[in-house]
């Protein structure tokens, strides 16, 4: 999956206009192409390729194809929209929590006003969120080291809402979140991490979610300072949670260490859900800046970059190898962006894959394009439908 570390990621509105498309190279119409790169006449469908190939016709690399929504290939219209993300807070409560993390306070205290500090940000508004604390019986009895209780654990605290970017207590989710965060603090020495059951139970609320609500992202965030210590303490199959719910609903799981845990865990617990690495945040004097900042960027690679497939209207098919993805930042001219053929085809140049080359669902942009786009709070995205895609070919 994409990498996610970095600055706090800007909330970025894309605008989605889905649309019959020609293309322009060099001022000249393109209006698709013979199937193998070649640029051929009005009417043709296969896709328009970028690259070295040296057959005739073929765009060559560099040539800055775009492709416009107005040229005669049109085949109809569609719209899209960027997909939502709904997000499960699971955050450590555990009496280690109370170890003096800096001059600024104990790790909870820092910890704590890092969340409710993200909770206000005007970079989360738009987020649906839950939150759940563990160890801790509220509010549903057997979160803790004892009871290994999944279900409880899979019990938000808070409930599944959208933050708005009003401030509470007008935004009623953000004073609810901030409201329990109070409310929340370690308890006594003795309780235990219970990573197995917590982390268990947020993935089934994340799975249970994503069937509601095939179109939007549900991921789980696991936020801990120690090692599994209570229930089921084999990393292996802690991580084994998070692989199985990617697997089973490409529910992904990002795991934060505080100082304390072990980061050989966290990178196995969140390779596992498909998130490459874990984030480590250590105890000092920037320790609530780093978590605000790693929520960001959790928040923004799953928002910003990932959106569905268009739905046709009623009467239109949408062919997959007739779509283009075009950018237009706020200042400048609109790029085609090159559908390249996954993930590890991206390297460090922008484009765009389907998240399955056989039967997509979903548009993701390559690293480049997302650390272009999400630096950009007012660019726009344009599906367009109808003409020969522009491809990266192998150089």
């Amino acid at each position: 999956m994409r990498p996610f570390y970095g600055s706090l990621s800007k909330l970025l509105l894309f605008g989605f206009v889905a649309a019959g498309c020609g293309g322009k190279e060099d001022g000249s119409q393109v209006n698709g192409g013979d199937g193998v790169g070649n640029a051929t006449g009005a009417g043709a469908n296969g896709p328009v390729m970028l690259g070295g190939g040296a057959s005739a016709g073929t765009l060559g690399s560099g040539s800055g194809v775009v492709i416009d929504p107005t040229m005669a290939c049109a085949t109809g219209t569609a719209s899209a929209a960027l997909s939502g993300v709904n997000m499960f807070v699971m955050f450590d409560r555990s009496s280690s929590m109370n170890d003096r993390a800096s001059e600024n306070g104990s790790r909870w205290e820092v910890t704590s006003a890092a969340l409710k500090a993200f909770f206000a940000s005007p970079d989360a508004s738009g987020l649906q969120l839950a939150l759940r604390f563990f160890p801790h019986d509220q509010p549903a009895r057997g979160c803790n080291n004892t009871g290994c209780d999944e279900a409880a654990c899979g019990t938000p605290l808070v409930g599944l809402a959208a933050l708005t970017a009003a401030a509470a207590p007008t935004d009623t989710q953000e004073k609810a979140l901030i409201d329990a965060t109070n409310a929340a603090a370690p308890g006594m020495p003795g309780q235990g991490t219970p990573i197995f059951a917590a982390l268990g139970g947020a993935l089934a609320w994340a799975t249970a979610q994503r069937t509601k609500t095939p179109n939007e992202n549900s991921v789980v965030v696991l936020v801990t300072d120690g090692e599994a210590n209570g229930c089921n303490d084999d990393v292996a199959d802690i991580a084994g949670l998070a692989a199985e719910a990617l697997a089973a609903s490409t529910v992904r799981t990002y795991a934060i260490g505080l100082t304390g845990s072990q980061q050989r865990d966290i990178d196995q617990i969140a390779e596992a859900g498909g998130t490459e690495r874990g984030i480590f945040v250590s105890d000092g004097a920037n320790t609530e800046q780093q978590l605000i900042e790693a929520l960001g960027a959790i928040r923004g690679q799953v928002l910003d970059c990932d959106f569905g497939v268009p739905e046709p209207k009623p009467g239109l098919t949408v062919d997959l190898n007739l779509i283009n993805v075009n950018f237009t930042p706020t200042s400048g001219a609109p790029t085609t962006l090159a559908r390249v053929g996954g993930e590890g085809a991206c390297a460090d140049q922008p484009g765009w894959y389907y998240d399955d080359p056989t039967s997509p669902t979903r548009i993701v942009l390559c690293p480049a394009s997302c650390t272009t786009v999400t630096a950009d709070a007012m660019a726009k995205l344009e599906i367009l439908l109808g003409c020969g895609t522009v491809t990266e070919v192998p150089k």
